[in-house]
């Protein structure tokens, strides 16, 4: 997985956003188009267990409607639509609906990019199985979360997968480093506050380390000084950054 022919790492964060609304169909088609990296999204599970691609656990902050993913139905689900996201008004009304997870493997697997999935529920298991079930090999998908303990619980259930920890407590790296390929990042929100020691004591323990988003030319170029492996991003893409041999 981390020996692409991608110079720079980029995690089009819940797609790419400046062409389409956050966790939208278009906005993965549109990250896995530029050719990024990995496409990172979000994923809840409905009532009924269908994984779906959304920020928040309730539907009103980005949809039509209200309530909690979790007590919804997929039929429910399907029927809201998008009301806020750049160029809104451009998408058709199907392009508007909650996306599926199926959906948006099957946006990576086309333009070859990584699934970079970030748990939202503790519920692992149906999520591993929609990755199994759209064909990748669980090599080939990155799980991320916030939480420690549902990461152990994704590499008791596939011991070839990347798993990734949001914002890791310093103290407890150790024990992230014992389940074995893996990384992190840390809760710094400008990379210039990041002191080399930091990236150090990641590598030092076989981690791959990132920082919040890079969403400028200047940012990028102080995270790959940094030796980051991977940059989350919003914004940014390789035709935007070419200095020095760091493009494509």
């Amino acid at each position: 997985m981390f020996h692409s022919s991608h110079s720079i790492r980029y995690i089009s964060h819940r797609g790419f956003q400046p062409m389409a609304p956050a966790n939208s169909l278009p906005s993965f088609a549109c990250a896995g188009a530029l050719g990024q990296w990995a496409i990172e999204t979000d994923i809840h599970l409905t009532r009924d267990g269908q994984p779906v691609c959304c920020h928040d656990e309730c539907v009103g902050t980005a949809y039509d409607g209200q309530g909690l993913i979790a007590e919804m139905s997929w039929r429910e689900l399907s029927g809201l639509r998008l009301r806020q996201g750049n160029r809104l008004a451009c998408l058709a009304d199907e392009e508007k609906r909650m996306p599926l997870m199926r959906e948006y493997l099957s946006i990576c697997r086309r333009y070859g990019s990584v699934p970079f999935v970030e748990l939202k529920t503790p519920d692992v298991e149906p999520v591993l199985r929609a990755v199994k079930q759209a064909g990748f090999d669980e090599s080939e998908v990155i799980m991320s979360s916030v939480q420690l303990d549902w990461l152990r619980q994704v590499r008791a259930h596939a011991k070839r997968m990347f798993i990734h920890w949001i914002f890791a407590d310093e103290t407890r790296i150790d024990d992230l480093a014992a389940l074995d390929n893996a990384g992190l990042s840390w809760k710094i929100a400008d990379c210039r506050d990041c002191p080399d020691e930091k990236i150090a004591l990641a590598h030092d323990r076989g981690l791959k380390v990132c920082l919040r988003a890079g969403d400028s030319a200047d940012d990028v170029a102080h995270m790959l000084r940094l030796g980051l492996d991977y940059i989350p991003t919003n914004c940014m893409h390789l035709p935007l950054f070419r200095t020095g041999g760091n493009g494509k």
